[in-house]
């Protein structure tokens, strides 16, 4: 049978929303299970299931991982790579929340089989990796300033599946280039080797970080990578063209910062242009 929790579903992340990663525990992978982020305005809501003041946010999309697996490094206990979940900043910020495992989708219906210690929700959870540990009923984000963060040893392909949760241009600390710095100290974005096949998908304009995936466009992730840094460093950006180069596909964009020095990189398949 199909696992709900494996589900690839296209994504929709709007200028409204913050990406969480979740590294998920093998065992709450199995039998079909629903695994959700559930919302409450009150402990008790989630500690008692009252089913009619939880919110439920189901899996976005999954990725293998290089370094959560047997014989990656991790060793606590055995993963099934990394979730996540896009969740709208308003209806979670200054909730109750919990990540559960659901007996079923029919969210008025299931048995919570695993839940975790219901937890106030804070900006400073974000942009970190989240990992279920005290078998099961705890949540750790395994960043302790002390030392370095697990979270460093994630895979590229974990690496491309975040950013698609933050929005290049945007100001934003919580999804957007205002978060770039802590970012790169939790996954070590500028110290990765990045190659063709790391990509994420971009927007067109604004427009479409507002109403979720519009007309977008696939690019490299060290580019992404790249402008970010660059406008969490810059007062500004001017207009990026793209331009066309229909012999491989690829694009190459020219991106003129105010008072840094150029950089460039490959954009794939878009005659329009970028506003930042």
């Amino acid at each position: 049978t199909t696992n709900f929790s494996t589900i690839k579903t296209e994504a929709v992340i709007t200028s409204s929303d913050v990406r969480i990663a979740v590294v998920r525990p093998v065992f709450w992978g199995s039998a079909d299970a629903y695994q959700t982020l559930r919302i409450a305005s009150s402990e008790a809501d989630l500690t008692n299931n009252v089913v009619a003041n939880i919110t439920y946010i189901g899996i976005e999309s999954y990725t293998a991982d290089t370094y959560y697996v047997a014989g990656g490094g991790f060793t606590e206990y055995d993963t099934d790579g990394v979730v996540f979940y896009d969740v709208p900043l308003a209806s979670i910020t200054g909730k109750y929340f919990d990540l559960a495992r659901l007996s079923t989708t029919d969210t008025l219906n299931a048995v919570v089989w695993d839940k975790t210690a219901p937890e106030v929700f804070v900006s400073s959870m974000l942009h970190k990796i989240w990992r279920i540990f005290n078998d099961g009923n705890g949540i750790f984000r395994p960043d302790p300033e002390d030392s370095t963060p697990e979270s460093r040893n994630v895979s590229n392909g974990a690496i491309n599946s975040l950013l698609y949760g933050y929005i290049t241009c945007s100001p934003s600390t919580t999804n957007g280039y205002g978060a770039f710095d802590t970012l790169d100290d939790h996954f070590n974005l500028t110290g990765r080797t990045y190659v063709e096949t790391d990509t994420v998908l971009d927007f067109i304009d604004d427009a479409d970080y507002a109403t979720g995936r519009g007309d977008g466009v696939t690019v490299l992730t060290s580019v992404k990578v790249a402008m970010m840094q660059a406008m969490a460093n810059s007062s500004g950006m001017s207009t990026l063209p793209l331009l066309d180069d229909k012999k491989n596909l690829n694009t190459i964009l020219i991106v003129g910062l105010l008072g840094l020095t150029t950089i460039a990189g490959l954009y794939i398949s878009s005659k329009k242009k970028i506003k930042v």
